[in-house]
């Protein structure tokens, strides 16, 4: 039998041993946080897309995780962090801080049809001609997936034609760019698009209308792809061109360059930055590139650091005898005027090309940084005359 003296101990042993726990740590205070403990970061994506949602995590540019998934956790310890959202055709960008809690995030996307827009052409434009792309169905008879295996300004990739480079896919012509394997700086190792509505198709012979145009309106709506060395550009080119079975050679043909991005000497390898560009004959102007006069006529930055393949945006230009004028969403960033004799190149019927470009003297050289598959989508062009 216990008696009162072994209760009374018992219980004084029992006290000392919670003090003694409570002490070693078993217990929480007031100022016992451990600031550099992991804190869970929760993802939540809501889609309708068969394409398998991807998420990075960038601390200070440097990838610290991943998953996939509709709904993922990540433990990170407190921090700023950059999440990247994306799948086969949408890319999101969010910032988060940690700091001694959990956090979440919510992003919605649906990559079945593009996001509505409201750009407008102006009162004073009348739509002339369009292409939508909305019926799923790739039209050869004016757009030509270009082959050209080795193209010029020491590029890296081959346009090899197929049909699974350009396509139509839920409301947009697609473009695409892979990396085969190998060296990043080997020519060949990249495959990609180069779509062109030139009449007559690849070598002028194949029977396909395309279409041309003189003046007027021609803008598209577009999202870039985007990341080391990608250069993509919605651009025109004389319908007279020997490329395309025509009878004469560039730049003597004309080049009126809509858009490019990737420039290497702009921030963030160029993907936030269009350049607006024409090429022409010199013709007796003093001129150190001997064959081509290469006329920047301005460029635009995207504020705050955003990027063209994070959203569509409408590229332009308007086009009459006396000018060539370059907007962004509408808003004008460059201006050329080509009213005298030696610029008689910008007079004539001009195809307009789209296209993503691997390297080049333009760009940089793609490393371990850039994300492949890339993906141009173009969500409409048109062209209005007044």
């Amino acid at each position: 039998m216990i008696n009162s003296n072994q209760k009374l101990m018992g219980a004084v042993l029992l006290s000392l041993m919670l003090i003694i726990i409570s002490g070693c740590g078993g217990g929480s205070s007031n100022g016992g946080t451990n600031i550099d403990q992991e804190h869970t970061l929760t993802v939540s994506i809501n889609h309708n897309s068969d394409s398998t949602p991807q998420i990075e995590v960038y601390n200070n540019e440097e990838k610290v995780d991943s998953g996939e998934g509709d709904l993922v956790q990540f433990k990170l310890n407190n921090g700023n962090y950059t999440i990247k959202i994306y799948n086969n055709s949408i890319t999101k960008i969010r910032d988060v801080v940690i700091d001694g809690s959990n956090e979440s995030i919510d992003v919605s996307f649906s990559d079945s049809t593009n996001p509505a827009d409201d750009w407008d052409p102006g009162q004073e434009w009348t739509l002339a001609w369009s292409d939508e792309f909305n019926d799923g169905d790739f039209d050869t008879n004016i757009w030509t997936r270009q082959r050209w295996m080795t193209p010029p300004n020491n590029e890296l990739e081959s346009y090899t034609g197929e049909p699974s480079t350009a396509y139509e896919e839920n409301g947009s012509m697609v473009l695409k760019a892979t990396y085969d394997g190998g060296a990043y700086d080997q020519q060949g190792n990249y495959t990609s698009a180069r779509v062109i509505s030139n009449p007559g198709g690849q070598d002028g012979n194949s029977g396909a209308d395309g279409k041309t145009f003189k003046y007027g309106k021609i803008a598209a709506r577009i999202k870039l792809p985007g990341g080391k060395g990608i250069w993509p550009a919605f651009w025109m080119l004389g319908d007279n061109i020997s490329e395309t079975g025509g009878n004469t050679s560039w730049p003597q043909c004309g080049e009126i360059d809509i858009l490019e991005t990737g420039a290497k000497g702009d921030p963030n390898y160029g993907q936030g930055t269009v350049h607006a560009t024409v090429h022409r004959d010199p013709g007796t102007e003093s001129n150190p590139e001997g064959y081509n006069k290469y006329v920047p006529a301005g460029s635009y930055t995207l504020a705050n650091g955003e990027l063209f393949k994070e959203d569509f945006h409408v590229f332009s230009i308007e086009w009459d005898q006396e000018k060539i004028i370059w907007k962004l969403d509408g808003i004008e960033f460059g201006r050329k005027k080509i009213n005298s004799d030696i610029e008689n190149e910008f007079h004539k019927d001009f195809y307009v090309l789209f296209n993503i470009a691997v390297g080049g003297h333009f760009t940089a050289t793609p490393d371990e940084t850039t994300d492949f598959p890339q993906y141009m989508y173009i969500d409409w062009i048109r062209h209005y005359t007044k």
